[in-house]
């Protein structure tokens, strides 16, 4: 058994055993520790990531994202954040946001972290407005091998970090698992949940399936407070280029210049390599030592109500505290 189907197996029993997912999240918290302290078992995911068809042609999302597992439990997912190219930690990654019933257990596995801000569930003040009012409940560092949770509607933030920061990240629904969760695992579902997913709503099926409709999961400050964005915009995915810059950046700042044989043997597979030419000079940086700097674009660090500075937050927290009087 390997260190994947050890910690796999580990965190299923735990989902399996467990009154409820609230309990599972928490009991895997010590399986989630012990991978962040664990290079080897990164060296593995890293590798059987790409050995995967396709794995050098992806285009940029601001995280180098390497999928882990999904089942009807749980997905796990190892997330790389690339630093900003002036390594500010200032600026917000994202929206502040919620994932809805999902729940989130983190671990901080390399490099510095990122601080993190958690807010109760946003309470509508206005909904023609779309103005809500957030309440922070933390905000402090997530460190290496820090374990964090976020529950469902928890609306939360991470800021960029200084260097190149990877997390596990462990999702799964508050519900119990059901049939249900077994028919989403099909390839033919997993594959097209999302159209799924606005057929249902469209046909009002949603309630019948249980499938939770939530119209705003996205918030920004303001001047004045903070407004909801009811439809979210995803970041623009960036180039290859951009994609591979980072992605050897993670390989070369984790020490796993060792997966160089793997990369070329996929150059030399004749499998569809979209950037040939940079692979292969990436890989020889690789083998030389020589610094692979990761490569965010501006559409990952200047879209506006998705990326803000902290005192912007702090600004609209005390806005809304004056407007309302600390009470909605």
């Amino acid at each position: 058994m390997n260190r994947t189907e050890k910690y796999l197996s580990a965190l299923r029993q735990i989902f399996e055993g467990a009154r409820d997912k609230h309990e599972a999240n928490l009991k895997s918290a010590q399986a989630l520790s012990e991978m962040s302290g664990d290079a080897p078992f990164f060296t593995e995911i890293l590798t059987a990531h790409l050995q995967k068809a396709g794995s050098l042609n992806t285009l940029h999302y601001p995280v180098v994202g390497i999928d882990i597992a999904l089942n009807e439990y749980f997905g796990l997912v190892a997330n790389c954040w690339i630093p900003l190219p002036d390594r500010s930690t200032e600026l917000s990654t994202k929206a502040i946001h919620h994932h809805g019933d999902m729940l989130l257990t983190t671990v901080t596995a390399f490099g510095a972290g990122y601080e993190h801000w958690m807010f109760k569930t946003p309470a509508v003040v206005d909904a023609e407005k779309e103005i809500y009012h957030l309440e922070l409940i933390e905000r402090a560092p997530h460190p290496r091998h820090h374990v964090a949770f976020v529950d469902a509607y928890v609306a939360h933030l991470p800021l960029f970090p200084p260097d190149m920061t990877i997390t596990y990240a462990l999702w799964s629904s508050r519900f119990p698992t059901t049939w249900k969760d077994k028919v989403k695992r099909f390839p033919g579902v997993s594959h097209n949940s999302r159209r799924l997913k606005e057929l249902a709503v469209r046909l009002k099926l949603a309630k019948h399936l249980e499938i939770k409709v939530v119209e705003y999961f996205d918030f920004y400050p303001t001047a004045n407070g903070f407004c909801g964005i009811r439809n979210r915009e995803e970041f623009e995915l960036t180039s290859n280029e951009d994609y591979l810059m980072s992605l050897f950046h993670v390989i070369q700042q984790t020490e796993n210049e060792g997966l160089a044989p793997v990369i070329r043997k996929k150059l030399q597979s004749g499998e569809k390599v979209e950037n040939p030419g940079l692979v292969s000079e990436l890989l020889s940086n690789l083998e030389t030592g020589r610094e692979i700097q990761g490569r965010l674009a501006p559409a990952h660090y200047q879209v506006p109500k998705a990326n803000f500075r902290k005192n912007e937050i702090l600004a609209a927290l005390d806005a809304q505290d004056l407007r309302f009087g600390g009470q909605v």
